[in-house]
């Protein structure tokens, strides 16, 4: 799991779905906005995971990356779309790169 500080709280998630930068990929759909913090959420829709364990599996996935990943600052949100499902952890792990370095923030 990702460390408490670095987590999007309610209060930010609702800020950053209505006021955030939106940009779209193939496999995300990502929400950002300048912070000093760098604070992340992974977000799994129950209308394409069907399955909590593919939920929580597919959420692993997204923060084991983004704990690899030296992060300056930012907070931001990655939704998985429905391609992810045929997707394999290289592909998810290129996009999100892809995103956070398209942001200046890796």
């Amino acid at each position: 799991m990702f460390p408490k500080k670095k987590r999007v709280t309610k209060g930010v998630f609702q800020i950053l779905l209505k006021d955030g930068k939106t940009f779209s990929t193939k496999l995300f759909l990502f929400y950002f906005q300048k912070n000093d913090s760098p604070q992340y959420a992974i977000v799994a829709p129950k209308n394409i995971f069907k399955n909590a364990a593919k939920r929580n599996k597919y959420r692993r996935i997204g923060y084991n990356i983004l704990r690899s990943v030296p992060i300056k600052s930012g907070s931001g949100i990655f939704m998985y779309k429905k391609p992810t499902i045929t997707a394999n952890n290289k592909e998810i792990k290129e996009e999100m790169l892809f995103i956070l370095n398209k942001f200046n923030i890796i």
